[in-house]
C-alpha cells in the first residue's frame, strides 16, 4: 500500500520570455542599495557595510547614507550580495525578484501552483457566469471564492478541503547560477484609429529571470487523497481526479486559447514583433512532446492570464469590470476590448511579453 501514496514528477521549466516574481520588498535604489559597475548593478549588504564603517564616515553620511559616501575603492565587490545585469538600460530603481537566503533568484512553488490552478479553473468552467458566481464584490481578493468553491470543492475558511492540496510543488531554482537582468517594462495601451499600442508613463525596471533559463523542481501528486474511499472533512476528492489525469491537456487548451487571443490582439494593432512572438509560440505549442505544455506565470502576464477571462462573454466581462470598479476599463473606441493595456518589455517600442514558459513533466515513480 505504501507504494501507492504519491507519484512524483520532475518538472523542467524553460523561460520563453523574461520571468518576474515580485519579492514584496521595496525597490532597489541606485547609490543606496546598489552601484553600477560596467553593465552590472552590484547590490551590497548594507548591514555589513555599516558594521565595518568608521564613526567619522558614518557621521558624514548620517543625513544622506549614499553608498558613494560609505564605500571606498572596490568596496562594492567586498560587500556584494548579488549582481543584476543592467545592459538594457541605466535604471535608478529596480523592482526586486524574489530570492533565497543566498541571494539567488528562484520561482516559488506557490507561483507555479497558482498558474496551474488558473489553467484548471479555466478548463473546468462551463456555462454562464452569474453575479452570484462572482462573490466578494467589496474585496477583489475574494472575487473568485464562490467560483472556486464549485470548481475545486474549495472553502476559503477551511483550506484543508481544497482540492489543490493534492498537488505539492517545491520551489524551483535555476540549474546553474544565473545573473538576473533588469528590464524596462511599460504599460502599453490601445489607442487611436487605426488602433495602435502606445506607452503610458515611464517604464519600470524589473529584475527578471532571463529568457532561455532552465529551472527544475518536483511536482508530487497525493494519490492517497484521491482514492474513492478517502474523504477530507466530508469532501470526496476522487470525483475530481480527472483534473490531474488530464493536467497536461487542460493546461494546453488553456494556454492555446490565451495565446490565440493575444496573437489576434497584436495582429489587430499591427505590433509585428509581438505578433511574431505569438506566431512562434503557436508553432511551439503545435510541436510539444506528449508531457509538455505552455503556461503564463508571474507578474506582468495580465488579467487574462490570471482569470478565466477568455471564456467570458462581453456581457460577463462588463459585469465583472463594473463590479470591481476597474478604472478606465472600457475605451469609447474599443468598447468590446478588455483589457486594452498590456505590460510589455520596452520603452517606446514593445519588444516582448513577460512570463511565458514551457513546462515538461517526467515521472520519477510512485512512492
Amino acid at each position: 500500500m505504501s507504494r501507492e501514496l504519491h507519484i512524483t514528477f520532475r518538472l523542467t521549466l524553460e523561460a520563453l520570455s523574461p520571468l518576474h516574481i515580485g519579492a514584496g520588498k521595496p525597490d532597489l535604489i541606485l547609490d543606496y542599495d546598489y552601484v553600477v559597475e560596467g553593465n552590472r548593478a552590484v547590490v551590497v549588504d548594507l548591514d555589513s557595510v555599516l558594521q565595518d564603517t568608521d564613526e567619522e564616515t558614518l557621521a558624514r553620511a548620517a543625513g544622506d547614507p549614499k553608498l558613494s559616501l560609505l564605500l571606498g575603492p572596490e568596496g562594492a565587490q567586498r560587500y556584494k550580495a548579488c549582481e543584476i545585469d543592467v545592459s538594457t538600460g541605466s535604471p535608478h530603481r529596480i523592482r526586486q525578484h524574489i530570492k533565497d537566503v543566498y541571494g539567488q533568484v528562484y520561482m516559488p512553488g506557490s507561483s507555479l501552483k497558482g498558474a496551474l490552478r488558473t489553467a484548471l479553473a479555466w478548463s473546468a468552467h462551463h456555462g454562464a457566469l452569474t453575479l452570484g458566481g462572482i462573490g466578494g464584490r467589496n474585496d477583489p481578493r475574494k472575487a473568485d471564492d464562490s467560483l472556486e468553491a464549485g470548481l475545486f470543492e474549495y472553502d476559503s475558511s477551511d483550506t484543508h478541503r481544497d482540492l489543490l492540496r493534492v498537488l505539492r510543488l517545491a520551489d524551483a531554482s535555476p540549474q546553474d547560477g544565473i545573473t538576473p537582468v533588469a528590464l524596462p517594462v511599460s504599460v502599453f495601451s490601445l489607442r487611436g484609429q487605426p488602433p495602435s499600442l502606445q506607452p503610458k508613463g515611464d517604464p519600470l525596471f524589473v529584475e527578471a529571470i532571463p529568457k532561455g533559463t532552465t529551472i527544475e523542481t518536483t511536482l508530487t501528486l497525493d494519490r492517497y487523497a484521491l482514492r474513492p474511499e478517502r474523504r477530507v472533512r466530508g469532501m470526496q476528492h476522487s470525483r475530481k481526479r480527472h483534473f490531474f489525469d488530464q493536467l497536461v491537456d487542460r493546461c494546453r487548451r488553456y494556454s492555446g486559447d490565451l495565446l490565440k487571443l493575444e496573437l489576434d490582439f497584436f495582429s489587430d494593432c499591427a505590433v509585428w514583433k509581438l505578433q511574431g512572438f505569438y506566431e512562434a509560440l503557436a508553432r511551439r505549442q503545435a510541436s510539444l512532446q506528449p508531457d509538455e505544455f505552455l503556461l503564463p506565470i508571474g507578474w506582468g502576464t495580465g488579467w487574462l492570464a490570471k482569470t478565466i477571462g477568455t471564456k467570458l462573454s462581453s456581457r460577463e466581462v462588463t459585469t465583472v469590470a463594473e463590479a470591481y470598479a476597474l478604472e478606465n476599463w472600457r475605451s469609447p473606441l474599443f468598447p468590446e476590448v478588455f483589457p486594452k493595456t498590456r505590460h510589455l518589455v520596452g520603452n517606446v517600442v514593445a519588444k516582448e511579453p513577460l512570463g511565458w514558459v514551457k513546462i515538461g513533466l517526467e515521472s520519477l515513480g510512485i512512492g
